[in-house]
């Protein structure tokens, strides 16, 4: 048995590229020939440098768990391993992975990925399920898609594993993370179809499933929870950028365990703040972020009506987010509040710090009552 490391290459604007093993020479010996058949079940991979086989495709719980293909090896040697099946074969694409080779009759060979060290296994059995948080209000231009961007982003450095979602097909949290538009062939959509599609990969730890378009079909509503339960299980946090009056919403809504809720100082946003906690209950709500304020009489009025609204609830009430350009020129650059040194941007950052210790210390309070329950 040989072991050989699994290579996770990325695209310049972050996207997953390619996974490839650099087989020896031997290796190719034993096959016989450049071109293979490529057989995937039950996590583990099967080469053979035999007759041609027909294409087939397993998907369970929106992942490919059986495939059938015919590959040709690169010049070099290497083996692209099809995208769609990281997921189930177990790939942590964020640490080093490695297969382990075996050599079986018939020209054929036997990959499968070596498993986590002992002291691991036993964390990740012990470890609960991801959380998915949603930012909502029912009013557009809060500031939902800045907020989900800096949340993710902090909690990102704090070394957990964070992916974000969103229900607008303008995709807006990849011009806040590179400043400029990135091109994907498949998104959310896809993936609750097949699988399979593009993650982009914002920063180091923080990842983002795009939308293709904002018309979903009932199919894909169905079929929706499943794959957020699903994302629990590879992610520590997912972020949802949701916009009101989508279909969509509702589903992300419910199956979130927590709701963020941005809002203005202003009469119409505050009373879509109160809708938001009557509709989904005092319980769900983590937070209420106020965002662009300004110290003015009249913002004031809507500020002391909302800390009445949700005194004596645990509702977390950070100090507001100013009204400030030096965002706007953070977000033209595609930066992150993290990535300043402006003494400005140091107090708002202290606000989503506040929101994003919360989030992880609600998170651990809630393990430690299941465990010692």
């Amino acid at each position: 048995m040989k072991e050989l490391k699994l290579m996770i290459n990325y695209r310049k604007d972050g996207r997953l590229n390619s996974a490839t093993i650099s087989l020896n020479q031997a290796m190719i010996n034993h096959l016989g020939d450049t071109s293979i058949n490529f057989f995937y079940q039950n996590k583990e991979i099967i080469l053979n440098g035999n007759n041609e086989t027909e294409t087939y495709e397993k998907v369970k719980n929106g992942k490919i768990i059986e495939l059938k293909k015919n590959l040709k090896l690169q010049s070099n040697r290497k083996l692209a391993v099809p995208l769609g099946i990281l997921d189930d074969l177990g790939v942590n694409l964020e640490k080093e992975n490695k297969v382990q080779i075996t050599f079986l009759d018939n020209h054929s060979l036997k990959l499968k990925l070596i498993n986590l060290p002992i002291e691991n296994l036993e964390k990740k059995d012990n470890e609960k399920l991801g959380k998915i948080i949603t930012i909502k209000v029912n009013k557009g231009g809060v500031g939902k898609t800045f907020i989900t961007v800096q949340l993710g982003a902090y909690l990102a450095l704090q070394n957990k594993k964070v992916l974000l979602l969103t229900s607008d097909s303008q995709n807006n949290i990849i011009d806040y993370c590179f400043g400029e538009r990135i091109d994907f062939t498949g998104g959310l959509k896809e993936f609750v179809k097949s699988g399979t599609g593009d993650i982009i990969k914002l920063r180091k730890n923080l990842s983002f499933i795009p939308l293709e378009s904002s018309t979903f079909g009932t199919q894909f509503l169905l079929k929706l929870p499943l794959f957020l339960e699903n994302l629990k299980t590879s992610y520590d946090y997912i972020l949802i950028d949701s916009i009101p009056t989508m279909k969509i919403d509702s589903v992300f809504v419910k199956s979130s365990d927590k709701i963020i809720i941005p809002t203005f100082c202003d009469r119409v946003t505050t009373e879509g703040v109160l809708n938001v906690v009557d509709e989904t209950g005092v319980d769900k709500i983590l937070a209420v972020m106020i965002n662009k304020y300004e110290d003015k009489k009249i913002q004031n009025i809507y500020k002391k009506e909302l800390t009445e609204a949700i005194e004596n609830t645990d509702i977390l009430f950070p100090n507001p987010i100013p009204n400030t350009s030096e965002i706007e020129v953070l977000l033209h650059k595609g930066k992150t509040i993290w990535e300043s040194k402006s003494k400005k941007i140091e107090e708002i950052q202290s606000s989503f710090k506040e929101v994003g210790d919360y989030i992880i210390e609600e998170k651990t309070k809630k393990n430690e009552f299941d465990i010692n329950f």
